[in-house]
């Protein structure tokens, strides 16, 4: 029955978030609704696993906008020779700082925006070095990230610093060092990760108490609505127009 101890560990994760992060939310929900309010944009980055998890969703917003970097070396190994990399090492490219200005060079962001970045430890180069580069090109950063286990790394980028460390508001998601939750005899590793449900409850929450700061200010952010029910697309396609149209 170690399933439902997973479910009762993440339940408690989940509890502790909520009891000692609302503070966090609203202050990086403050941010984020000055932000709008002036005519900012909304940008999302998340190198994780739920890397996708706010974007076009139902219950969240139109105007969040995703960014993200592919990059994949192809290269034949020629006879003869040892592969220098392991595929996975090939394909990794986090530890390229240099890499984060050209996905800000390459996206549509402006000075007075807002970047919610997500790292659940908030220590490879290129993480560390997006949340600067959208600094130093006046944007407001929100990180979603676990500091007591950021605490433990040894940060890699040349600032010497790790993401919570950059950043204009934290929301500490509270994952455990090593993420995963569950012993089993005869494994040698544990099992049950909590980064990700972790992210999608801080995401979710921060969503919440955005749409509730800008209500506040008097403004109707755009939402979407599940297409699964009856008048989904169409008020779907009425929201994007209206988007279109308020900037909102």
């Amino acid at each position: 029955m170690l399933g439902l101890k997973y479910l009762s560990d993440i339940g408690s994760l989940i509890e502790d978030f909520a009891s000692r992060e609302g503070e966090a939310l609203t202050r990086a929900a403050t941010i984020a609704a000055d932000c709008v309010a002036e005519k900012g944009a909304m940008h999302h980055f998340d190198t994780g696993h739920m890397k996708e998890e706010p974007i076009r969703r139902a219950g969240g917003f139109l105007g969040l906008h995703h960014l993200e970097l592919r990059v994949e070396a192809e290269h034949r190994l020629p006879p003869g020779r040892e592969a220098s990399l392991d595929l996975i090492r090939q394909k990794y490219f986090y530890d390229r700082e240099d890499l984060a200005a050209l996905l800000l060079d390459k996206s549509h962001v402006r000075r007075g925006d807002v970047l919610i970045q997500v790292s659940n430890s908030g220590k490879e180069p290129f993480t560390v070095g997006v949340g600067l580069e959208a600094k130093k090109r006046g944007l407001k950063l929100i990180v979603l990230t676990s500091v007591a286990f950021s605490k433990t790394l040894e940060p890699r980028h040349s600032s010497g610093k790790r993401l919570f460390e950059v950043a204009d508001a934290v929301v500490d998601m509270g994952s455990p060092f090593g993420d995963a939750l569950i012993e089993i005899n005869g494994l040698d590793a544990k099992v049950g990760a909590s980064s990700g449900v972790l992210t999608a409850v801080a995401l979710w929450s921060l969503m919440v108490e955005i749409a509730e700061a800008l209500v506040a200010r008097g403004l109707k952010p755009a939402i979407y609505k599940s297409v699964n029910l009856p008048e989904g697309f169409q008020f779907n396609a009425e929201q994007e127009r209206l988007y279109h149209e308020r900037g909102i």
